[in-house]
């Protein structure tokens, strides 16, 4: 085989960047998947009625920004892999990705309840919000991904 027909260094997925793509892809979704939980556990109820029926909206909710999410998070880390140019570019997503779920689970968890009515009845904002933030933010951070990287299948013809 001669240096005309080899492909390039540059081209060939390491083992090394393969193991750091997969770490990391696994490092977001733990992440993503751990404050799905704990907002679903954690997040106050929503509180309705003349008998106070408690509601638990974000145990109900969070579970399909997760999905969501998980899916918009691993269609951009599938388009990074294969290059170790690209490894701050996924660990940029990762990161991302991570501090969002993280402000998102804070807001969900702390944020104070409106009451309204006279039988008061408790709407946790930050818990119907917070979730819907995070995965808007995680689609827009993967979009912003593929954005930054330059695909390797372009050649140039003779």
């Amino acid at each position: 085989m001669d240096a005309a027909s080899s492909p390039a260094v540059s081209d060939r997925p390491s083992a090394r960047a393969d193991g750091s793509w997969m770490a990391w892809t696994a490092a977001g979704m733990a992440g993503i998947w751990v404050a799905v939980t704990v907002i679903s556990l954690g997040a106050p109820d929503m509180v309705t009625g003349s008998e106070q029926q408690h509601f638990p909206v974000a145990a109900l909710s969070t579970w399909l920004w997760g999905l969501v999410s998980t899916g918009a998070f691993v269609w951009a880390m599938g388009k990074l892999r294969g290059n170790a140019t690209r490894q701050p570019i996924w660990i940029g997503l990762t990161v991302a990705t991570l501090v969002v779920w993280l402000v998102a689970t804070i807001v969900s968890v702390s944020l104070p309840v409106v009451e309204t009515g006279s039988d008061p009845t408790r709407i946790p904002i930050g818990a119907l919000v917070g979730p819907m933030a995070a995965t808007a933010l995680t689609v827009l951070s993967g979009i912003t991904a593929s954005v930054f990287f330059r695909s390797t299948d372009t050649t140039t013809s003779p």
